[in-house]
């Protein structure tokens, strides 16, 4: 599993979270000293997801090779930091946000192709298990040095993005090139047995890339502070994680840990309403949270790459599933932060929505005996 060319493409990947993880984690913070609301704040996370689902309609990928779509994806990061660098009004913001979607575009459609060709279908567990903790491992320390730069003057953190965004281009020039050409109606047939799960899975994330970064400003302010706190939780996910994937492909029962794991994060997402005004129980709540999810990230990916081997149609059809739920379950967060004074209906729907997973998987399973899930 570990040839030249997969070492070479986590070497990469690394320097692209680093860099992301460090310009990018402790922006929040700085947004609200500019004068953006908690509203905004998340109404432009929900805008990077449309500039994601705008390039996957209109196929952009089918026009570009993998090096190309690397280096676009870290312009496109880089011209977002740019833009929010002063942040004159909240347009500006969201039209910066529309335009970071095209990052992950870029790098993802691509990357995860790349990454899970470089892996032995024996081992796709582990693979996977590897590909969702680099983010957590960077994460313990980017955020931290971001936020330590930030104290002493945020003009650090655009100089060292900038140095950051350098190595991760050369990086991405040493790559393996190849094309990705997919058309839409093939992509989601590619993936029908687990497209209701992704479009799931889409929704509850908005608790992830929307609710926690923003709500977690209500408790805390500074950049140093929120950088500690995003290490906290990267604390709690990483060894799990790395057990977990090479344990799943000893025994390649994978279902068997989504029924516990949809169950658990679940409850802990019903329990969310009694964080909101007490930071001990919402440092808590999120470590429990943060530490299941990657877990889940790591076996409902296996789940589609071990369903779905024809990566050059499954991955775009799963970005393609998950980019609607993320863009429906940010919306309906952005609707509770505007209407309720402290969010709470949005906290239980997305429990229920998490508990309609596991319902879903025993139907087809067990009941329908529709399809089978390794």
């Amino acid at each position: 599993m570990f040839k030249s060319s997969y070492l070479k493409l986590i070497v990469f990947y690394t320097s692209f979270i680093w860099f992301v993880g460090f310009s990018k984690a402790i922006l929040p913070p700085y947004f609200l000293s500019h004068g953006l609301t908690l509203n905004q704040i998340i109404f432009g996370a929900g805008m990077s997801f449309l500039g994601i689902l705008f390039l996957l309609i209109i196929k952009f990928s089918n026009f570009i090779k993998a090096r190309l779509s690397w280096q676009l994806a870290l312009l496109s990061a880089f011209v977002y930091i740019l833009l929010v660098i002063n942040i004159s009004s909240y347009f500006k913001f969201y039209i910066a946000s529309f335009i970071y979607g095209f990052a992950t575009f870029f790098f993802y459609i691509f990357y995860n192709i790349a990454h899970f060709k470089n892996t032995p279908r024996e081992k796709t567990g582990h693979s996977s298990a590897v590909m969702f903790s680099v983010g957590p491992i960077v994460s313990i320390g980017a955020p931290l040095l971001a936020g330590f730069l930030a104290q002493i003057n945020f003009l650090f953190v655009w100089i060292f993005s900038g140095v950051f965004f350098l190595l991760a281009a050369y990086l991405a020039r040493r790559q393996n090139n190849f094309p990705v050409k997919y058309e839409i109606r093939p992509a989601l047939k590619e993936i029908r047995a687990t497209r209701s799960f992704i479009f799931l899975e889409g929704i509850w994330e908005a608790m992830i890339f929307g609710i926690i970064p923003v709500y977690t400003l209500f408790f805390i302010k500074t950049s140093l502070g929120y950088g500690t706190f995003l290490a906290y939780l990267s604390l709690t996910a990483v060894l799990a994680n790395l057990i977990l994937g090479k344990f799943t492909d000893k025994i390649q029962k994978r279902i068997i840990f989504l029924y516990p794991l949809t169950i658990i994060i679940a409850v802990i997402t019903f329990l969310f309403p009694l964080a909101t005004s007490n930071i001990v129980f919402w440092v808590i709540i999120t470590g429990a949270l943060q530490f299941f999810v990657p877990l889940f990230w790591n076996i409902s990916t296996a789940m589609v790459i071990d369903g779905h081997p024809n990566l050059e149609l499954s991955i775009p059809g799963r970005e393609i599933m998950l980019t609607l739920g993320r863009v429906l379950g940010l919306g309906l967060s952005f609707l509770s932060f505007y209407f309720e004074k402290t969010p709470f209906y949005i906290f239980i729907f997305l429990g229920f929505v998490m508990l309609i997973y596991p319902l879903n998987l025993y139907w087809k399973t067990k009941f329908k005996k529709q399809y089978v899930y390794l």
